[in-house]
């Protein structure tokens, strides 16, 4: 591997790594985007970032269990159909010419940094909105008689939509490395409480469902000829610069960070993607 793409690889890791550890999601949209602009092929891109994630999601995820962030009962709902979801993706990536590739991918990041925007900007308003309405709904309906059979209803309802969130969650990761984004952001939509479960809770599922990806894209993209520099270096970069995102990140305001991040996605992937059109 040249030092000049290695280099890149790891200033998409460090900036990726330090932009997941203030605002808790972007680690695979905005290192993928920086990788898809320089010219590696979208399937060693999506590859690249979930070994990457295999190696970091496991001591995220483990340490959010160890602070008690994870919602066991949310785990399987999103891990089973997101592993589905991540591997049904993957094998469309590996099947999709190349050059329809390189188009598809910086527009499903380019969504992706709408969907932060969209996030930081409107998340927290309708969350409580939503959190609000479905307690009151709850303490209306237990003076009645139908209480218990509503609750066994909405428990159903519930899993329904964790298992819709997995496996779109998953696919779009196996397509652009990007699960956070949407599974972070749906959850916290769907379930009320802390902020800390959702956010907790995906981290956890993460590591299953990038490790199910990365697998189904090696064996697609046979293992021997794979550059494994590309996730080391991923990864280099990520161990610089996370324990000063994880500083900052009580100090800058998530919802500022996060604005401005879900810029910059749209930036590099509108760059991306007229490049591509010239």
């Amino acid at each position: 591997m040249s030092p000049g793409l290695w280099v890149m690889v790891v200033i998409a890791g460090a900036t990726g790594s330090f932009i997941d550890s203030v605002v808790g999601l972007g680690f695979g949209a905005f290192s993928s985007s920086i990788m898809v602009a320089g010219g590696i092929l979208p399937a060693t891109v999506v590859a690249t970032v979930n070994l990457a994630k295999v190696g970091t999601g496991l001591f995220s995820g483990m340490a959010h269990w160890r602070f008690g962030n994870v919602r066991w009962n949310w785990v399987l709902p999103l891990a089973i159909p997101g592993i589905a979801g991540g591997i049904s993706g993957a094998m469309l990536l590996t099947h999709l010419p190349q050059e329809v590739a390189r188009v598809l991918v910086p527009w499903i990041l380019l969504a992706m940094g709408i969907l932060m925007l969209r996030r930081f900007l409107f998340i927290s308003v309708r969350g409580f909105q939503v959190a609000g309405g479905s307690h009151e709904a709850s303490t209306a309906l237990s003076q009645g008689k139908w209480h218990e059979a509503w609750q066994a209803w909405t428990r159903v309802l519930s899993n329904v939509w964790l298992c819709s969130i997995g496996f779109v969650a998953g696919f779009l990761n196996a397509l652009s490395g990007a699960f956070g984004p949407f599974a972070t952001s749906s959850v916290l939509l769907l379930k009320r409480g802390h902020p800390r479960f959702a956010i907790g809770t995906v981290n956890f599922v993460e590591f299953f469902v990038a490790g199910a990806i990365a697998v189904t894209l090696l064996w697609q993209l046979n293992w021997g000829s794979f550059r494994w520099g590309l996730p080391l270096a991923l990864m280099s970069g990520s161990v610089l610069t996370a324990p000063l995102g994880a500083y900052l990140s009580r100090r800058i305001p998530a919802r500022s960070l996060g604005v401005v991040v879900g810029s910059a996605l749209i930036v590099v992937n509108l760059w991306s993607i007229l490049k591509g059109a010239i």
